[in-house]
């Protein structure tokens, strides 16, 4: 009897041995629905929402009862779209574009009142999420009091659209009397509301003077030293980087649009080989060895009102670009129940609303997944101590990219096929050493003893050692 104990017991382990050494699921998986806090500032996820559409009262009242679970989610960020009352002159659309902005100073009835707004960012901070205030410094609604009382505070002999946009006018914020109006309405919602940052619409504007950036960090950051981040892509590749070298320096984030870009193309393409480039430029531009950060994305709301939805754009490339995009550089973005896979076109200037139950469960359990990973692993970290890329070749080059960040004794490997069939390949080159987790299914791989990797068609491996 003792010698049949002995036999099974070798068996069993044997058993567990081999199933290690296929890369098979083994051992417990987390509970994904279980919050974590983020190890650091450069660890964070962001989340884009548009008030209008979030819920379907389209108010701040609304949304805030949905920050339970953004905070479940794993959002650190939550960048809310202007909040203010819409110009009417000229407006775009039935109840216009949120970036017509028709007085700094209030909150749009349509979505509540000063203290929902207070509320709201109250409710975000018992969390420990910050709050991010999307702010318009280049124009105006037509009909903002400024047209009227204050003409010199726009550019032109006569007030004029700027880019085509029909319901705004020019504000020339190369004035020291602009700056001085712009900084006291910026301040105003610091103080009363105690906001964590501001998103500058449009920060490339030829018409904002540096002086403005430099007057307005100075009156504000002895208020609350606030995280201020551009629409813009200050990165070495743009005509016009040299323009930008001093503005960068008052940012604390950018984006990554060169590189949105830069996935679209490959999605045309379907160049691995292109796609391998465009990650190794984004990565090692020196620009963003000091500090400064990108956010980096799949979708926000401009890409999707204008070229459509991320399953649009990205179709059967959509679940790799998202892990991309949250484990390759910098601050990854969230917009608007990108979350649960809704695959919704939604207008800037008409209410749409969310529909929350219809998900697309393999990008939902994937974001839920990647937002932990991403919140709890050092070499994923944005900013000046992102730490290292390594491009890993495999035997089969043309349909997987594999790459390799590192931070220390922190390693994630990600393994993905941009191909049709289920691929079995090793890697070319170092095998990875040590044991990792299969982040994404569950087990534990040691390559050294089996190099051997499967990756389902369309589909990426998460390695975190």
């Amino acid at each position: 009897m003792k010698t049949i104990k002995i036999i099974i017991s070798s068996l069993i382990i044997a058993l567990l041995f081999a199933s290690c050494k296929k890369n098979e699921p083994v051992g417990p998986t987390e509970d994904w629905d279980t919050p974590v806090q983020s190890i650091g500032a450069g660890n964070r996820v962001i989340y884009e929402m548009n008030v209008r559409n979030f819920t379907k009262e389209g108010n701040l009242v609304a949304a805030q009862a949905q920050i339970d679970r953004l905070y479940t989610l794993g959002v650190d960020i939550i960048w809310v779209m202007p909040i203010h009352p819409i110009g009417v002159v000229d407006r775009s659309g039935t109840l216009g574009s949120p970036y017509a902005v028709k007085d700094y100073m209030s909150v749009n009835p349509d979505y509540g009142t000063l203290d929902d707004f207070k509320n709201f960012v109250a409710a975000a901070h018992v969390k420990g999420i910050k709050v991010w205030m999307d702010w318009v410094p280049n124009h105006t609604a037509k009909d903002h009091p400024w047209v009227t009382e204050h003409p010199e505070y726009y550019a032109g002999a006569n007030p004029y659209s700027p880019a085509g946009w029909p319901d705004v006018y020019q504000l020339d914020m190369r004035k020291e009397a602009t700056h001085e109006a712009m900084i006291e309405c910026m301040t105003y919602w610091v103080q009363a509301c105690d906001i964590d940052g501001f998103r500058f619409d449009y920060a490339s504007s030829a018409m904002i003077s540096d002086s403005f950036w430099e007057s307005a960090r100075a009156a504000i950051d002895p208020i609350k030293k606030l995280e201020w981040m551009a629409e813009a892509d200050f990165n070495s590749y743009d005509p016009d980087a040299p323009k930008y070298e001093e503005t960068r320096k008052y940012f604390d984030f950018d984006y990554a649009w060169r590189f949105n870009s830069q996935l679209d193309e490959f999605v045309t393409s379907k160049d691995v080989t292109d796609l391998r480039k465009a990650c190794e430029e984004l990565f090692n531009d020196a620009r963003y060895n000091t500090g400064l950060a990108k956010m980096v994305y799949v979708t926000n709301h401009d890409l999707n009102a204008d070229d459509g939805t991320e399953f649009d754009r990205f179709s059967r490339y959509l679940f790799n670009i998202t892990a991309l995009t949250f484990t390759l550089y910098d601050m990854p973005l969230i917009y608007n129940a990108q979350e649960v896979g809704d695959d919704q076109r939604m207008s800037l200037t008409e209410k749409q609303t969310i529909t929350w139950g219809n998900t697309t469960e393999s990008i939902e359990s994937l974001i839920k997944k990647l937002c932990r990973l991403k919140r709890t692993t050092p070499a994923l970290t944005s900013g000046a101590q992102r730490g290292s890329l390594y491009l890993m070749p495999t035997e089969d080059q043309e349909n997987i990219f594999s790459f390799k960040r590192s931070v220390g004794a922190s390693e994630v490997i990600v393994i993905m096929n941009f191909s049709d069939k289920s691929v079995e390949s090793q890697f070319a080159g170092n095998v990875p050493t040590g044991v990792f987790r299969d982040y994404l299914d569950g087990g534990d791989v040691t390559f050294e003893q089996n190099p051997t990797f499967t990756v389902p068609a369309f589909r990426c491996k998460i390695y975190r050692k």
